[in-house]
């Protein structure tokens, strides 16, 4: 998977997390403090919502991946 999120590192930026999720098909916004992950063109159902960058980053990596596989196949 392309993009620039690096877990290793301490911080990571919004922007360089959305930049690697929309590279794999993931949509990452933020709202009043809150952030929503979800596929790009996905429905209201498919949403997930976090208060946290690093949780919202992990699941939408997750999604990707589940994503990439179901193309696979």
């Amino acid at each position: 998977m392309k993009g620039r999120f690096n877990p290793r590192r301490a911080r990571v930026t919004l922007a360089e997390a959305r930049v690697t999720l929309r590279d794999a098909g993931v949509a990452l916004s933020k709202r009043d403090g809150e952030y929503r992950v979800n596929f790009l063109g996905g429905r209201e159902a498919s949403a997930y919502y976090t208060n946290d960058l690093v949780d919202a980053i992990r699941t939408g990596l997750d999604m990707a991946r589940r994503l990439a596989a179901r193309e696979w196949n």
